[in-house]
């Protein structure tokens, strides 16, 4: 979550060493690590480069939950040019992540109990189809990229600390890859973009309202190896299976999630029927 009044230094690799000063958390567009800007070149694709950058930076909560977002800061944020940060705005607001309001321009897309709710159980649903149609489709093709996906994220150590902003993205690079790969068996881009935006904004209420603790000491890697031997074994009831507990393992952290976003219900309900002053 955002640190209240911390004051840091938010520098762009296209900004050509321009330093902007923010009271929030480091930008995704300042990781030096390649694999987290891999295929993403500002010069060549501003466009993807901006709407790359604005997606993991509205997940991670650089942008709080009903932010305006304004291009002309946007431009400065990232170092791109006006028409890329409007283009990647209006890519995102077909996301789930950006809403727009009339005559007022867009922002970040707010959270409630009731969103977490209808998302967590559609996300599941979802997802639970499009990996059945993936084994049920499997090729020896897909199970070699599944495999090979597995062992690129077992070298990738999990973090589930704030602290360490970059590693925090690295983990959560390598788990999404994973997951992406197992879903690309389903052969159905529509299914697996619906998927991907579900999962970004799930994420997107971790990152906000979770108690990581809550998570840390879960073997994800270990729950990943199995899940993938069912995989590549075809037996589907077993699929099944591990992926239901695959989920009743997050359960924990979601509840987590529930309980801050009652807590801040009831405070905004409280303020809402405190009386004015005279």
């Amino acid at each position: 979550m955002l640190a209240q009044g911390m004051k840091i230094e938010v520098r762009s690799p296209s900004q050509k060493g321009r330093v902007l000063t923010a009271d929030r958390l480091v930008s995704v567009s300042t990781f030096t690590d390649p694999r987290l800007q891999a295929g993403i070149d500002p010069q060549r694709n501003p466009t993807q480069a901006a709407a790359h950058w604005l997606r993991r930076d509205i997940v991670r909560g650089v942008f709080t939950p009903l932010e305006r977002l304004k291009v002309e800061q946007l431009t400065k944020f990232y170092g791109v040019g006006h028409s890329p940060v409007r283009e990647a705005i209006l890519l995102l607001s077909a996301s789930g992540l950006v809403v727009h309001e009339h005559q007022k321009g867009y922002r970040v897309a707010g959270i409630s109990l009731d969103d977490y709710s209808d998302l967590i159980d559609v996300y599941w649903r979802t997802y639970q189809l499009a990996l059945m149609m993936a084994v049920e489709r499997a090729d020896e093709a897909w199970e070699e990229r599944v495999v090979l996906a597995l062992h690129r994220s077992l070298k990738i150590s999990k973090v589930m600390t704030d602290a360490e902003p970059e590693a925090r993205e690295l983990w959560q690079w390598a788990y999404k890859n994973l997951h992406q790969e197992l879903l690309a068996g389903c052969g159905s881009p529509l299914l697996q973009t619906i998927v991907g935006d579900l999962g970004a904004r799930a994420e997107r209420y971790v990152n906000l309202c979770a108690d990581l603790a809550t998570d840390r000491e879960r073997d994800s890697h270990a729950e990943h190896r199995v899940l993938v031997d069912a995989i590549v074994s075809g037996d589907i009831g077993s699929v099944n299976k591990l992926l239901e507990k695959f989920f009743a393992s997050g359960e924990p952290m979601r509840e987590t999630i529930r309980a801050r976003l009652r807590a801040s219900a009831s405070a905004k309900g409280r303020r809402a029927r405190r009386p004015a002053l005279a």
